[in-house]
């Protein structure tokens, strides 16, 4: 959910890119990356973008303002393969509001941004990883998040929040539950 292995092979292909002095700009690099994975180019390029198509088609977009980002992975994996069946067996109709994301990206409106994360897994995953998801999620949101969202195809959970203070309450909070609890920014 948080694009681990994407990261990887992006570290993987700048390296060797400087090691073989083969002189790649990043857009090449991102165009071998495709053929990797479907998050490769982005971790190639880096920055806020919107993704299409299968991830490899990238929208530059304004950062997100400054802001504490809580992560907390709970003790369970997801098959990525396994969701995308899921999703395409229910036929789902619900979509992210993408341009309200944008739009307040634009004016730099972390709440707008916040207040509009959503996940269309979120409503594939089994009984048990839900109800996981949602106690996070809960947790982040009690402690003074914006919003709170799985990452991707998670199971990691993500809160957006906008006081220090509260962000790193809510990570010794988490931490009474779960291992994988990490406070970052943005950058």
């Amino acid at each position: 959910g948080t694009a681990g292995g994407s990261s990887d092979a992006a570290a993987v292909l700048k390296g060797l890119n400087t090691l073989t002095e083969a002189g790649l700009s990043p857009r090449e690099l991102a165009k071998v990356g495709e053929k990797v994975g479907s998050d490769v180019p982005y971790c190639v390029l880096g920055g806020t973008a919107l993704a299409e198509g299968r991830g490899e088609i990238l929208t530059p977009l304004p950062p997100l303002p400054p802001c504490y980002i809580v992560l907390c992975k709970p003790p369970f994996s997801i098959s990525t393969p396994a969701l995308f069946r899921e999703w395409d067996k229910k036929k789902r109709k619900l979509r992210p509001d993408t341009k309200g994301v944008m739009a307040a990206l634009e004016q730099g409106d972390l709440i707008g941004v916040a207040r509009r994360m959503f996940n269309v897994f979120e409503a594939v995953l089994t009984p048990h990883q839900r109800r996981e998801i949602e106690t996070i999620k809960t947790a982040l949101l009690q402690a003074g998040a914006l919003g709170a969202t799985m990452s991707g195809s998670g199971p990691t959970v993500l809160g957006l929040f906008d006081r220090e203070d509260l962000a790193r309450e809510a990570v010794q909070a988490l931490k009474e539950d779960y291992t994988d609890v990490y406070l970052t920014q943005p950058v």
